[in-house]
């Protein structure tokens, strides 16, 4: 019976960090971009990581971002434009954002890009119909990057919080 009490503590206080684990995990969503040329924009709570061969990216912090800014290797010109924004432009350039709300465009030709929460993501192969390269949005078949501005929704909103 000692054993036992201790035990149920234990598990009474993991039932609600577990349930609100679970709870920030339903509705996220996936995005997918492999070898694109174009323009990648994502507007998301979440997590980016990325790569390209030649281009530019500005990184736009927003407001309540947990404090962790963006992590970018490779960048040849690094220009902090004010208001939270910061262009990095070279060849073979990483980066990596983990965390709070995030604005990210990217417009490059060899990118592979992996983002994962919720938001918006608008995709722009214009100028690129010889090999614009693919991509998967939450969890989808891959299909050519458009030829065109179109906006795709980042996961979907959770049970209970909808019109919010």
């Amino acid at each position: 019976m000692r054993r036992f009490v201790p035990i149920l503590v234990v598990l009474v206080l993991a039932l609600p960090a577990t349930s609100w684990a679970l709870g920030n995990l339903a509705g996220d969503g996936t995005l997918v971009v492999d070898n694109g040329r174009g323009q990648v924009l994502v507007k998301a709570r979440g997590g980016i990581i990325g790569r390209f061969d030649s281009g530019r990216l500005l990184v736009e912090e927003t407001v309540g971002s947990d404090g962790r800014g963006p992590v970018v290797y490779g960048a040849e010109r690094i220009r902090d434009l004010g208001g939270h924004r910061t262009l990095y432009v070279g060849e073979d350039v990483r980066f990596r954002m983990i965390g709070g709300p995030y604005r990210v465009t990217i417009q490059a030709v060899g990118m592979d890009v992996s983002a994962v929460g919720r938001g918006t993501v608008v995709l722009d192969a214009t100028g690129f119909t010889d090999l614009p390269g693919r991509f998967s949005i939450n969890g989808g078949p891959f299909q050519p990057l458009p030829g065109k501005p179109s906006t795709y929704q980042l996961g979907q909103s959770p049970p209970g919080q909808i019109g919010k």
